[in-house]
Formats: C-alpha cells, structure tokens, sequence
C-alpha cells in the first residue's frame, strides 16, 4: 500500500477544517489566480501583436511551466525548512515583478522573460497548498485542498472579467491591474497568515528537521505512487493540450468574432464552475467514489467534452463542451494533489505539493508546443484526436492498476467506528 512507503502525520482524526486557517491562503490563492486569469486572455493576442505565431504562443507557455516544474519542488521543500510564510512572501513579490516587466515589454524576449519570472512564482500554490495540509487531517484533506482550488476559480472569474473590460482600452491595462492585485496579496499575507518570516521551523507544527529527508526519487519508490503519476501525466498531458490552444482552435472556427473578450467569458465561467464543484460538489462525491472511481468518471466527463469540441460547429454546443471540460478538471486537481498528500509526513507536504505541481509542469512544458505545432498546419482532428487519446490512456491506466479502496477511507471509517464505541 502507499501508505506504508512514508509515516502519515498526526493529523489524521476525522474533523471539520477550521476556515480561521484556511481563509487567508484562500484569499490569496484567489488573488493570484485572478493575477493569471487577468493576463491570461491577453497572451494570444499580445504576443499577435509583436508577431508572435501559435507555436510562439506555445513556446512561451512552455518556458513559463519549465519554470514551474523547476521552482515548485524547490520552494516546496524551502518551504518546510524556512516556514511557509517567509516563502509565500518572496514568491509574491517575484510576481510582482514579473508583472511590471510583462506591462513594459517591447519584445516577445521580453514577454518569454516576465512570464518565466511568473512561472517560477507559480510555487505560491505549492506553499499555499502545503499550509493548508498542514492545518487539515488526511481524511479531510481533499476537501481542504478542494476549498484551495475553489479559491483559483474564484479568481478564474475575477481574473477574466477585469480582463475583458479592461482590454478594451488597452492590453495592458489588465496587467497593470494584475499588479494591483500582487500587492494586496502580499499584504494579506503579513497580516494574516500565520507564522513568523524570520522562523527557521518548518511550515507545519513541528520543525522540518524533524522527520526523515524525502526526496523526488523516494516518493516515486512507491508503486501505486507511480501509478497516480503515469495517470496524472497523461490526464494533465491532454488537458494543457486542449486550455494552452483553446483560444486559438476558436478564433480560425470564428473567426473574428472572437477574441479577448469571448476568452475572458470562457475564462470566468471555467472559474464560476470551479467555485461550485469544489466547494460543493466535491465533498459529496468523496463519500461515493473512490480515488479510482473518481479518476475515471473524471476522465470520462472530459473526455466527452474534448469529442464535442471536435465535432462542434456553433457556439451552444461549444459551451456544453467547455463546461464538461471545466466540470472534470475541477474535480481531478484536488483529488490528484490529496491523493499524493495522505502519503507522506505532515512536516514534509511542502516537498510533495511541489513534487505534484511539478509533475503537472512538465506536460505544459511539452504540451503546448506539440499543441501548437499540430494547430500551426491546421490538423484540428489530430489536435482533438491526441487530446482524447492520452485521457482514454490515463482512465484505462487507473481502472487497471489503482486500488479498489482507498487507504484513508478505510482509516477514517475505523477513527469514526471507534469513536462511536467511545460514545457508547
């Protein structure tokens, strides 16, 4: 079982999560998640303006997720030595910066520059995420972390909407509101959350040095912990495919009638979506699925949705594919990222938050230029038929070598059983 590779922490009691924790990296999740969302819609047609091509389109987001993949683990595991906050706020000024650099660029070599600066912040989510684990059980973790990812949907919505009125004066103009929001979100941060920034302990409640070294190799030593990689690469492989080119896959079928705009509203409802699924929807399903179940409903809801994009030819069917998209992932990520968590220490969430989030960066790496060189011919069906190709692999991969229960189910249901013995 992978719950016997690495020592679970003490937080393992069933229990309600304390939003007193929770709230502060929610607002500042939401933030940053509306700092994309706000730049976002712009990219394809900012870079359009300089030249770019889609394959520049898609070499820039792919410098953007190596960035991602290199910075998540490594502030994770920073994170754990040094406290969540002092790297929280470090990474919050680095997006700061980045942002200014995007608003001032003259070129695509700056543009590439200011969004790989903003991939390196990206491993905000990984601390924030890695707090949130430290402030929850293993048995409530997905709806922990759930309730983070509705806090990216909420700035999904933000994000898009300032976006898409902001852009008719100007494509910059998001991006200097995105600045705005940077610096709330670090202000909230030094009032809110807690831990000191000059602490030398470890993000959780006991110090990092307190519990074994874990490194990227001895998480993968697991065999089921290999499983859920392979799934999620290919789950992830397909869906930065499809989110890195929507924009562009729509704008030939529309032409003109597509723009900023029209991708801000997509944006939004992707984010309206999140916010419902995750802190509503998701904790029902726990209770019905297992990880596997989940996983492959999971893939079977997207999978219908990226079928239907390629079969699509107006807009109404076009948005009941985006929404089956959108209803999908907002499930898979905070059941990939529990699913890894329960597994390992307490003190040590930030290592493997960010060993999550890079996994998930190294499909952007590739993802988006493959994307884009597809695309870049026109072989829309080739585009659609890969996407569904690697969700198809990713679903098939789960229902084979996953386990019918889940180890921290069968924990919580024997804490509650002995609780209710207790009582009586």
């Amino acid at each position: 079982m992978i719950a016997e590779t690495f020592p679970t922490g003490s937080a393992d009691a069933p229990g309600k999560i304390d939003w007193r924790d929770v709230l502060p990296v929610f607002v500042i999740v939401s933030l940053y998640a509306a700092c994309t969302g706000a730049t976002l819609p712009i990219m394809p047609f900012f870079l359009k303006s300089m030249g770019g091509t889609p394959l520049i389109l898609g070499v820039v987001i792919g410098a953007e997720a190596l960035c991602q993949f290199v910075a998540a683990p490594f502030f994770g595991q920073l994170s754990d030595r040094l406290g969540r906050k002092r790297v929280l706020l470090l990474l919050q000024v680095g997006a700061l910066m980045s942002m200014a650099l995007l608003a001032l660029a003259p070129t695509i070599i700056f543009v590439m520059i200011a969004r790989m600066l903003f991939g390196l912040t990206a491993a905000s989510f990984t601390v924030s995420a890695a707090y949130v684990a430290d402030h929850s059980a293993a048995t409530n973790r997905r709806q922990a972390i759930g309730i983070l990812m509705g806090g990216v949907g909420l700035g999904g919505v933000v994000g898009p909407g300032m976006s898409g009125y902001l852009a008719d004066f100007s494509l910059t103009a998001p991006i200097y509101a995105a600045m705005a929001l940077s610096a709330i979100s670090i202000a909230v941060t030094l009032v809110y959350v807690k831990g000191g920034i000059a602490a030398s302990t470890g993000g959780g409640t006991e110090a990092a040095e307190t519990g074994p070294r874990i490194s990227f190799k001895s998480i993968l030593s697991a065999p089921l912990i290999r499983v859920l990689v392979l799934v999620l690469l290919c789950y992830f492989f397909a869906y930065g495919m499809y989110s890195s080119q929507l924009a562009i896959y729509l704008n030939a079928t529309f032409g003109d009638a597509f723009g900023p705009r029209e991708l801000s509203y997509i944006l939004a409802a992707d984010g309206t979506i999140n916010i419902l699924v995750q802190l509503f929807l998701l904790k029902w399903a726990g209770r019905f699925f297992t990880e596997r179940q989940l996983i492959v409903l999971i893939c079977g809801i997207v999978g219908t949705g990226y079928l239907t994009i390629g079969l699509a030819t107006t807009l109404p069917v076009f948005a009941f594919a985006i929404l089956c998209v959108s209803f999908g992932d907002a499930m898979a990520r905070p059941t990939y990222f529990a699913a890894l968590s329960v597994h390992v220490p307490q003190n040590r969430q930030g290592i493997i938050m960010g060993t999550t989030q890079s996994l998930i960066a190294v499909t952007d790496i590739v993802s988006p230029v493959m994307a884009g060189l597809i695309l870049g011919q026109a072989l829309y069906g080739l585009w659609i038929g890969t996407i569904v190709a690697f969700v198809a692999a990713a679903a098939v991969l789960a229902w084979l070598r996953l386990p019918r229960t889940d180890p921290e189910t069968v924990q919580s249901t024997a804490l509650l059983e002995e609780a209710a013995e207790r009582s009586t």
